[in-house]
C-alpha cells in the first residue's frame, strides 16, 4: 500500500499519476460508500488534486452567480499561502513527519480508471491500482481535496522531503458521492484553526441545498433572491444597485450602493428576506425569486430618485447621519408590501404617497444613539414602523412622515377598565377604554368610578418600545409594575382605601433613537 508509480519520466510530463491502494467499504442504511487508502508522493498528487476554492479576491457577483450552478465549481475557502510556505519549510527540517492523512474525492465531472490487483490464478492481492489522469487545466484536475490542501501543497514545495504523504480517497462507481455529499463532508471534516466563515457556509450549504437549506425552503428562496440580486447586472431592464456589492466572498468587504448605505453580507440579506418575505408570504401575492429580486432593485432605484436633499446626511445615504436600521427598515417595508399589497405599477409614487419626497432625512437633530441596548430598541421599533406603513400603504394618522412617527408622534397607552361587583366578578358591558397619549401633557388625571377595580395597561403602538410603570409612592412595588398592568390588574377595596383613592403611576417609554419619555397618571377613584 502507498506505491506511487508515474510514467513518461524525464523531461516530458507524464500523462498520469498511478497508485497502490487497499480498499474498504462504509455501509450506511443500505447504501455502500467505498473508499481508499493509499500514500504517494505530495508532488505527484499535486498534478492531479486541486481544492475546489474560490480565490481571494474573486468578485462577490461572481460568486453569488456561481452559487445558483449546479454543481458548483468552486465551493471551499481560499489556500493561504503563507500556512503552505510555512508547512513546506517546517517539513524540510530534519525529525519532522507527516503522518495526518489529507482527504480526497474523486470529482463528480470526472472519470478515473480503478482495477483490483489479482495474482496469474485470479487471487486477490488486496490492493487496488487507481490510475489518474494529468490534465493540462488545473479545472480539470480528477481529484478534490477536500480536507487538507495546505498540508499536500506544503509538502509539495518541500525540497528534501519526498517521503510518501498518506491519503484516504473517496470513490464510488455508482455515484454515490455527489457534489453536496462532498461538501457536506469538507464542512463536517475540515481541520482547520477557525470554522468555516458564516458568509461561506451559508451559499456553500445552499448551493448543495444542505441542512436549512434543503427542499426550497423560505431560506433556500432568501439567499437564492439575494444572489440573484448580486450576480445581476441589470433586472427588469433596468440597471441594477445591488449588483456585485453584496458580500459573498469573506475576504473582500461588502460594497456601499451609490451614493452610499445599504452595505449587506449575504446571511444579513437573506435573513431579512426570510423573515419579512418569504415566512409570512401568502395569498394571492406570489413571486418568483427573480420578480422579487427585480422588484427590490427597482424599490432601492426608487428611493435614490425621491431622496434627494441633504444626501450626505440621509439616514439612507449620508456619511454622518446614517441609520443602519433605517436601511433595514426601508427593505423590510418594501418586502411587507410586497407581500400584502403586490407589485406596485411605480415604486416612486408609492414612496411618494408617503411623503418620503418631503421628509428631512437628516435625523441627527433627535437621534440620540442606537448603540448596545438602544440599537436593539432601535431596530426592532424601525421595523414594525416601516412594516407598518408600507403594509398599509399609508402613514398613520396625524402623522407627517415616518421620520414623525418614529420620534413618537401619536403615541399612546391604552387603558381598558372594568366594573366588578362585592364578590370580584366582572360586571358584563361596564368596560371602557381609553387612550393615553404619551407625548402630550406630563401629568393625566383620569377620573374612574370607585368599582372600577380591574385595570389593564397595554401598549398597541408601533412606535413605542419598552414601556415601564411604578407606583408613585412606592418606586419598587414588584405589583405595580407593567407586567402586572398588561395582564390586566385587579384591585381590592382594601388596596384602593390604602392608596386614598388615587392610584398615582409613572410611565417611561422609550422611543427610536435612545429617546424617552416620562409621565404621570393618576387614576382617581370616585363615588
Amino acid at each position: 500500500m502507498g506505491e506511487c508509480i508515474s510514467s513518461g519520466r524525464g523531461l516530458q510530463m507524464p500523462n498520469y499519476v498511478t497508485v497502490k491502494c487497499q480498499r474498504f467499504v462504509i455501509e450506511n442504511h443500505g447504501v455502500l460508500y467505498p473508499y481508499f487508502l493509499g500514500a504517494a508522493d505530495a508532488k505527484e498528487l499535486i498534478n492531479v488534486s486541486e481544492a475546489p476554492s474560490f480565490a481571494p479576491d474573486t468578485e462577490h457577483s461572481s460568486i453569488a452567480g456561481e452559487v445558483l450552478k449546479t454543481p458548483m465549481a468552486h465551493w471551499q475557502r481560499p489556500v493561504i499561502a503563507d500556512k503552505v510556505k510555512t508547512i513546506a519549510e517546517n517539513f524540510d527540517l530534519v525529525g519532522e513527519l507527516m503522518p495526518n492523512p489529507v482527504l480526497l474525492a474523486v470529482n463528480p465531472l470526472k472519470s478515473i480508471e480503478v482495477s483490483e490487483d489479482l495474482s496469474g490464478n485470479g487471487i486477490r492481492s488486496g490492493l487496488w491500482t487507481i490510475k489518474l489522469p494529468i490534465p493540462e487545466n488545473v479545472d480539470d484536475k480528477p481529484l478534490w481535496i477536500i480536507d487538507g490542501q495546505h498540508r499536500l501543497k506544503g509538502m509539495a514545495q518541500t525540497n528534501l522531503v519526498t517521503s510518501p504523504l498518506p491519503f484516504v480517497l473517496l470513490h464510488g462507481e455508482e455515484g454515490q458521492y455527489f457534489p453536496g455529499t462532498l461538501a457536506k463532508i469538507f464542512a463536517q471534516v475540515t481541520t482547520e484553526a477557525t470554522s468555516l466563515n458564516k458568509i461561506h457556509e451559508a451559499w456553500m450549504q445552499f448551493t448543495f441545498e444542505l441542512d436549512k437549506y434543503a427542499n426550497k425552503s423560505p431560506e433556500y428562496r432568501a439567499l437564492r433572491t439575494t444572489a440573484l440580486l448580486c450576480s445581476s447586472g441589470t433586472l427588469g431592464s433596468k440597471p441594477n444597485p445591488f449588483y456585485g456589492k453584496i458580500q459573498f466572498n469573506p475576504e473582500i468587504d461588502a460594497r456601499f450602493i451609490h451614493p452610499g448605505g445599504f452595505r449587506y453580507d449575504v446571511t444579513e440579506f437573506s435573513d431579512l428576506l426570510e423573515k419579512w418575505f418569504f415566512d409570512s408570504l401568502g395569498g394571492p401575492h406570489q413571486f418568483t425569486e427573480l420578480e422579487l429580486a427585480t422588484e427590490i432593485s427597482s424599490a432601492l432605484t426608487a428611493l435614490k430618485a425621491v431622496v434627494t436633499s441633504d444626501v450626505k446626511r440621509s439616514a439612507f445615504f449620508g456619511d454622518s447621519g446614517e441609520q443602519k436600521y433605517f436601511r433595514d427598515g426601508f427593505i423590510v417595508g418594501v418586502c411587507q408590501y410586497l407581500v400584502n399589497n403586490g407589485a406596485p405599477a411605480d415604486w416612486v409614487e408609492v414612496l411618494k404617497s408617503l411623503n418620503f419626497d418631503k421628509t428631512d432625512w437628516d435625523v441627527t437633530t433627535w437621534v440620540n444613539g442606537t448603540g448596545g441596548r438602544a440599537g436593539n430598541v432601535s431596530k426592532k421599533i424601525a421595523f414594525k414602523c416601516f412594516s407598518q406603513i408600507f403594509k398599509l400603504a399609508a402613514l398613520p394618522t396625524g402623522t407627517k412622515d415616518i421620520c414623525d412617527y418614529l420620534r413618537g408622534k401619536n403615541a399612546y397607552l391604552k387603558v381598558d377598565y372594568q366594573l366588578l361587583d362585592d364578590k370580584n366578578k366582572l360586571i358584563p358591558k361596564s368596560g371602557q377604554t381609553i387612550l393615553v397619549d404619551l407625548t402630550g401633557r406630563e401629568k393625566d388625571i383620569l377620573p374612574l368610578p370607585t368599582n372600577a377595580r380591574y385595570i389593564k395597561i397595554t401598549s398597541p403602538c408601533a412606535n413605542v418600545g419598552p414601556v415601564s410603570i411604578a407606583l408613585d409612592a412606592q418606586p419598587f412595588a414588584e405589583n405595580y409594575k407593567f407586567d402586572s398592568f398588561k395582564k390586566g390588574r385587579i384591585l381590592e377595596p382594601s388596596e384602593i382605601k390604602t392608596l386614598k383613592k388615587k392610584l398615582g403611576l409613572k410611565i417611561r417609554a422609550e422611543f427610536y433613537g435612545d429617546v424617552a419619555m416620562q409621565k404621570q397618571i393618576t387614576f382617581t377613584f370616585n363615588d
